[in-house]
């Protein structure tokens, strides 16, 4: 197996601006005006409901207005708490509905595009670090777009309407608010800092648990034969152990800054409530305190712990935000990762009823952080010739087939099947070009027939039968009570390498193509199943003439081969045999 080293990651990629900036790019449009909407209404409602009660209690107190005068009030205050309970509960929808948009598309977005870079690129990756990028880090986001951004409007217009309110009933008593309210954006800054370093570990921590985790299960059968449990359980366990300890650092600054948070709000609070108290009172005299009344002073009071309600709860989804930049910063390479082949600059309908010939000119290539693999590497293959390229591992014979097979993109160099540039071709054209045949067979949960006719819905039965006696597939299956329609399980389970090669070369052979390649198709198989292999390529050429590219090691493939060609130093030699 090959393996390309990761390249170093842009600093952009990683710089905290760019990271909000492109998790600010992810949210709807609509999402800001909507919040800032909902934050002005609630704001409304909130101040509306502090006057209402303070007007009631003053002129129940200090008025003396009988009970019955109060009830268009006190009808009024409950319409009131209703409109804010209804302004909550809509901005909980609104939010939750865009941060469910922004997951969807993302992932649909991240799955499309990881399916242009292709399998041969996402190989440094492991499949559990990518299916915890996939899901657990996008999942990270949901709470930056469904509790922090609607946090922030509502912590920009609450408290700003709020002061505005009480310095038209006490100048003092809002300069008070308006001073103390830095304070908490202050310190969730300086918190900040500290907790989205901690996020950015605990995530790597979690996609490393989740790589080694799937590969322990994954090779759970070789773990057992050579009796190493007991040495991965203490690995898995050291590893739990690990992200636990980061989980619980994340948490403790989580509750040690929330209540730092809480100690700045209740002093403040208190100072304006004894500021307030001493002033009607008559114990103080300072600023306009001798033009307060009990209705006035309650409103104040009121709307204190309203002012600091929404700078208290942004401080709480704080950590949502440093937890959705960590995750920004593992997604966004994935979204960076260059496709395996560029944009067509045209269409073009191949024919598919013939033979294809090869051209290779002046090819070069190199996986990242080593030196070329291909340099101007020629070759001219005719229309239906079977051509074997040899060579030690590692020569190139392999990457040589992905270029061919439009996996990857050349640094260099033109590849014209026929006579069409394949940089020319879409990727469905090129699909219906050529078939492909690897080493290492993948077969999916399902029937045989379902494996065979992967990517085809339209295949009939007949089609898939066909294939499948043409592949030897159906010696095998006639002994199945289920025949075809035989599960298949994880990863070929219940088949062996050589019944598993033949159904995936049924699958690569059930449509006509003018072009087979074949990567080691035969390197894990025994000398019976190896041969029978080459047989089926054989009879699937006699009934559907192709152009066949093989890579292989395999004396058998030599007899099979109408010429051979040798990989040294990163170009071909044909070898006369």
């Amino acid at each position: 197996m090959r393996d390309t080293p990761a390249t170093d990651p842009d600093p952009e990629l990683t710089s905290k601006t760019g990271q909000r900036a492109w998790l600010d790019s992810q949210a709807p449009t609509w999402l800001r005006p909507a919040s800032f909407v909902l934050a002005l209404g609630e704001a409304i409602v909130i101040i509306a409901q502090a006057g209402l009660i303070a007007w009631c209690l003053h002129a129940a107190i200090v008025l003396d207005t009988p009970i019955a005068a109060l009830w268009s009030a006190l009808w009024g205050l409950l319409g009131v708490l209703i409109l804010r309970a209804g302004f909550n509960g809509l901005r909980g929808l609104v939010s939750a509905h865009a941060s469910a948009s922004v997951r969807r598309d993302l992932r649909k977005q991240l799955f499309d595009h990881l399916c242009q870079v292709g399998a041969e690129r996402l190989r440094p990756m492991g499949t559990g670090e990518l299916v915890t990028q996939l899901n657990d880090h996008v999942e990270a986001l949901d709470a930056y777009y469904a509790r922090f951004k609607p946090q922030m409007a509502s912590a920009l217009v609450i408290p700003g309407g709020i002061v505005v309110v009480v310095a038209s009933q006490n100048w003092l008593a809002g300069l008070l608010l308006a001073l103390t309210a830095p304070l908490i954006p202050l310190f969730m800054a300086l918190v900040g800092m500290g907790a989205e370093q901690l996020s950015r570990n605990q995530h790597q921590a979690l996609a490393r648990l989740a790589g080694v985790f799937h590969d322990r299960l994954h090779g759970l059968d070789t773990i057992r034969r050579f009796g190493a449990e007991a040495r991965e359980q203490s690995r898995i366990a050291e590893f739990s152990r690990s992200f636990r300890q980061r989980t619980m650092a994340v948490l403790r600054l989580a509750f040690l800054s929330s209540a730092v948070l809480e100690f700045f709000a209740a002093v403040a609070i208190a100072m304006l409530a004894i500021y307030i108290g001493l002033g009607l009172l008559g114990y103080i005299e300072f600023g306009p305190v001798a033009t307060l009344s009990l209705g006035s002073g309650l409103f104040i009071l009121l709307l204190a712990p309203e002012f600091f309600a929404p700078l208290r709860t942004l401080a709480q989804h704080w950590h949502d935000r440093a937890g959705a930049l960590a995750a920004a910063e593992s997604i966004r390479p994935l979204l960076e990762l260059p496709p395996a082949r560029g944009l067509s600059t045209r269409k073009v309908a191949p024919d598919t009823n013939r033979p294809l010939s090869v051209s290779v000119s002046a090819l070069g290539f190199a996986w990242p952080d080593r030196t070329m693999v291909l340099q101007d590497l020629d070759l001219d293959i005719r229309a239906g010739e079977h051509v074997l390229i040899t060579g030690p591992s590692g020569c190139g014979k392999s990457t040589l087939i992905s270029l061919l097979a439009g996996f990857i993109s050349a640094d260099r160099g033109r590849i014209e099947l026929g006579s069409i540039d394949q940089a020319g071709l879409e990727s469905p054209d090129l699909a219906r070009l050529r078939a492909w045949l690897g080493q290492t067979p993948v077969l999916f949960p399902g029937t045989i027939a379902d494996n065979i006719a992967l990517g085809r819905e339209q295949a009939s039965q007949s089609d898939i039968e066909r294939a499948a006696d043409l592949c030897r597939v159906s010696e095998f299956t006639a002994r199945l009570p289920r025949g075809l329609d035989t599960p298949v399980g994880q990863d070929g389970f219940g088949f062996s390498g050589g019944q598993a090669q033949r159904i995936a070369l049924a699958r690569a052979l059930l449509e006509p193509r003018p072009l087979l390649l074949l990567d080691e198709p035969t390197s894990a198989l025994d000398i019976d199943s190896e041969r029978m292999i080459w047989r089926a390529i054989r009879r699937a050429n006699e009934k559907t003439p192709m152009t066949v590219i093989a890579a292989s090691h395999s004396p058998l493939a030599r007899q099979w081969a109408d010429r051979v060609f040798q990989m040294e130093n990163g170009r071909l030699v044909e070898i006369e045999e």
